[in-house]
């Protein structure tokens, strides 16, 4: 009789080990590989001439883009960016031999008492004839440098009627009550005047949850578009964590302003050396906290790695960053944001982040 042994313990220890072990150096190999599968559409443009414009709430919009510029170029297109000063300084950080074109921002004005849609309501006037100042302005663009291509970010009235026009959105479903029925239908309607609407997420396990959600034949995901997206494996890098908490300021103003004040107050009473990134310059003269006003590339992602957890708003492109980066975090929706509100909600099982209100941080213990 032939007898049949079962395979060691040992064996299929070992077995396993070697298994992931030569999954873990396929990835390492292949990892921008698979990037290319996944944002296929943005590779797929190449050699044109590129109009680009982001929004101006906040960096977020700028940030993001980042990526997607690095694709293009890397495929020897030609990329113009429009868009305000304050925009350009950070552009010029990665891209200093681009052609930069003034384009005024959106007349955005907020109170700073988390009442947004009346304050949008309240500037509807002027923003409605900013639109229709810019769509005139973009054909005038188109004129003078004729594109290929014309790609906003978030920026409904950068779009031209002569060449092919795409969006970067991932705002498809407005977390509003069914009674703002009206709002979400206005969205869809301006986000499918444009030719192609692109997605910065993963299809497969989407980070901004249902606002990714509704989407059509003119909508593709080209995945998480973070700055530091080709720097991921620099997270497994050894590093000593210099700071015990890293504050990142972001959003318009004067909601970035009093963000900025309450980590400076936090940070304060602390024993343990913490640092802010901030596009808002502050002359603070404090030895137990380092100030980065527009930090390079570099720099920022070298501080969010010897950071032990960022303290931040949770705006999309902010999550997009520390989730490439791997930090743990505390995260606080501004107050009446509802898309921050949805996305603490959505992310609230992230064992890595905790997601409170403004009173509760201005409560909590650090």
């Amino acid at each position: 009789m032939v007898q049949v042994h079962a395979p060691s313990f040992s064996f299929l220890q070992n077995e396993i080990v070697y298994s992931y072990s030569f999954l873990l150096t396929w990835y390492c190999k292949n990892r921008n590989l698979l990037v290319e599968v996944l944002e296929s559409r943005v590779n797929s443009i190449k050699r044109k001439r590129i109009l680009l414009s982001p929004l101006n709430w906040g960096l977020g919009h700028v940030t993001r883009t980042i990526p997607v510029i690095q694709t293009f170029l890397k495929h020897e297109n030609e990329v113009i960016i429009c868009c305000d000063a304050n925009q350009e300084e950070i552009y010029r950080n990665y891209f200093p031999e681009l052609w930069y074109v003034r384009h005024k921002g959106y007349p955005f004005s907020f109170k700073g008492k988390g009442n947004w849609s009346l304050d949008i309501m309240r500037n509807f006037f002027s923003l409605n004839i900013f639109l229709s100042d810019e769509k005139k302005r973009v054909e005038d663009l188109v004129e003078k440098f004729n594109p290929d291509i014309v790609v906003s970010d978030q920026r409904f009235g950068f779009r031209s009627n002569k060449v092919k026009s795409i969006i970067v959105s991932h705002q498809l479903n407005l977390p509003l009550s069914s009674l703002n029925i009206a709002g979400k239908l206005l969205n869809r309607k301006m986000l499918n005047k444009f030719d192609e609407i692109w997605i910065p997420d993963n299809i497969d396990k989407p980070l901004s949850g249902n606002l990714s959600k509704g989407a059509n034949s003119k909508s593709f995901f080209i995945g998480s578009c973070s700055r530091f997206h080709y720097d991921a494996i620099d997270k497994f890098l050894p590093r000593e964590k210099t700071y015990k908490y890293l504050g990142i300021i972001s959003g318009p103003p004067p909601y970035s302003n009093m963000f900025l004040e309450l980590l400076i107050q936090k940070f304060l009473i602390l024993e343990e050396r913490c640092a802010i990134i901030s596009p808002i310059n502050n002359e603070l003269d404090c030895e137990k906290i380092d100030f980065y006003f527009r930090p390079d590339h570099d720099s920022f992602l070298e501080v969010l790695l010897k950071s032990d957890t960022v303290i931040s708003r949770s705006g999309y492109s902010t999550l997009m960053d520390i989730n490439e980066t791997g930090n743990k975090a505390i995260l606080i929706p501004t107050k009446g944001q509802k898309e921050q509100i949805y996305l603490a909600k959505h992310l609230k099982t992230n064992n890595s982040w905790r997601f409170c209100s403004e009173q509760e941080f201005r409560d909590l213990r650090l």
